[in-house]
């Protein structure tokens, strides 16, 4: 009885918004118009999914990096929507600590009972323990069966709407929460989040001025973790920054510069650098918490998005459409030319201005307009970056009203060397592809032989050693490329006088 008398709450709170949905989708608009009515149902849509409690503020959250989903408009209300919630009473929260580590008054000198921070699925008190000021984090009491309750009630619901609604857009939303499904349960389970901190603290070991609390091993597990407790002003509380002599334009610059490395370089990123999750010591350090929410990103994935970058600030419609292509977001069946066409005018109100002076919440609303209109399908590494690059963006104009997310990204690609490794990874594929095609153009030549045999030509044709000699000079050229980084003194004489060997060729009759 109870999953049911849930599924009838949850139907009677979601129908209204789902309807107005479904009808919002499909109105018409010009280029770059906005709906204010669609707006306000935007609004009462995250006003819904308040009310309905941990698991659909989640879910709201993942949404709101989701433009190939949710018109632009809702996408305003849902990136509005925080996770802050009242903490559970105090005896709940008593009563899953005492069962995972024992009776509080024996493990800590000190217990405050009144939580510092409250969020869907969680709360955090401060203790002593051993002497030492430490944070205590707490899963919501019953949330994991909660959370699967709702999930049970949400599949249904959908399954119910199935017929009602186009078939993609019901294998979006269906992917969207077979998705959410696994992540959600990472974020209840405290150990993966200690897994998380251990292996970003790793990674930002060398960085200037950044810590990530130290856990307490003996006393974290599944549903309780302790931490060090490090006390720290908000990094939006920007007047109180000022106040303690911290210079709010270099900590722009580092805060962006921490994020954006994580994702540039490691393979694990902190992807929700939202104020409430990062506070900055008296000495300007950057202290990081929250660690339930991250990306994991290969070299493969990351040379993708950084093509797609590269296209958007080149205003290249055809290198984006390649890279969507490169992402699974786009389907290499799709209509290209209509597609071309759509990039083509969502990014036409750039024309006549530096790619140094856009900001990332203009290419993110060019891609949401594109996004919308087409049947894409958003790879999560690359919802992660939006919803990230659009948080870090905000908080940094903040500290620093001139600060350019773009110019500061452009300089930090190129300091790192990624832009270069970029473009030799786009060269090794160009030449890839010349080489396969070569082989495919090499299999005629046996059906070109075999005809004039059948046609008994007087004249025998003369050996052509154009062709092996083009693709034996052309595989040096690729393997050169390769070696060119390693030593380039030794490889860079030897591509132009194979290049010049390779035109000669080709160009000799």
């Amino acid at each position: 009885m109870g999953i049911i008398s849930d599924e009838i709450h949850i139907f009677r709170k979601l129908y209204p918004v789902f309807r107005r949905y479904l009808k919002d989708r499909k109105i018409e608009r010009g280029d770059h118009e906005w709906n204010y009515e669609i707006e306000r149902h935007g609004e009462l849509a995250v006003k819904r999914f308040i009310e309905l409690g941990p698991t659909f503020i989640k879910l709201g959250q993942i949404l709101s990096a989701r433009p190939d989903l949710l018109p632009k408009e809702y996408l305003k209300s849902f990136r509005l929507l925080q996770d802050r919630v009242d903490p559970d009473p105090f005896p709940l929260v008593k009563e899953i600590i005492e069962r995972n580590i024992g009776p509080i008054d024996q493990v800590f000198e000190y217990f405050n009972d009144v939580a510092i921070s409250g969020a869907s699925l969680g709360q955090v008190y401060e203790a002593v323990y051993r002497g030492k000021k430490v944070a205590v984090k707490v899963n919501r009491y019953n949330i994991e069966e909660r959370v699967k309750n709702d999930l049970i009630v949400i599949k249904h619901l959908l399954r119910l709407a199935k017929g009602r609604i186009d078939n993609f857009l019901y294998l979006s939303i269906e992917n969207v929460l077979a998705d959410f499904n696994r992540r959600i349960f990472d974020e209840i389970d405290y150990r993966k989040e200690a897994s998380n901190m251990r292996a970003i603290a790793a990674n930002l070991k060398e960085e200037d001025r950044v810590i990530v609390p130290g856990i307490v091993e003996e006393l974290s597990g599944k549903e309780v973790l302790v931490m060090q407790y490090i006390e720290g002003i908000k990094i939006d509380e920007v007047n109180k920054l000022k106040s303690a002599g911290i210079d709010t334009k270099e900590l722009a610059l580092r805060y962006d510069t921490i994020f954006m490395r994580m994702l540039l370089k490691n393979d694990i990123f902190h992807a929700d650098p939202h104020p409430g999750n990062v506070s900055v010591k008296p000495d300007g350090t950057i202290i990081l918490y929250d660690f339930g929410m991250i990306g994991h990103i290969n070299d493969e994935m990351r040379f993708r998005l950084l093509s797609l970058y590269d296209g958007l600030l080149n205003r290249d419609p055809d290198e984006i459409i390649d890279a969507l292509i490169s992402l699974n977001a786009l389907s290499p069946g799709a209509n290209r030319g209509v597609v071309r066409k759509g990039i083509e005018l969502a990014i036409s109100n750039f024309y006549g201005r530096s790619a140094e002076d856009l900001e990332i919440r203009e290419l993110l609303d060019v891609a949401n307009d594109v996004i919308f209109q087409f049947p894409f399908r958003l790879p999560r590494a690359l919802v992660l970056y939006m919803r990230m690059s659009s948080l870090l963006e905000g908080v940094c104009q903040q500290l620093d009203p001139d600060f350019k997310f773009i110019r500061v990204l452009q300089k930090l690609l190129y300091d790192e060397g990624l832009i270069q490794t970029l473009y030799k990874q786009q060269l090794k594929n160009f030449l890839s592809d010349t080489l396969r095609s070569m082989e495919k153009a090499v299999q005629i030549v046996p059906l070109m032989k075999r005809k004039l045999e059948s046609e008994e030509e007087i004249e025998k044709p003369r050996s052509d050693y154009k062709i092996p000699a083009s693709i034996f000079l052309g595989f040096l050229l690729v393997s050169f490329f390769l070696e060119i980084q390693n030593r380039p003194l030794i490889f860079i004489p030897l591509i132009v006088v194979d290049s010049i060997a390779f035109i000669y060729i080709m160009i000799r009759k």
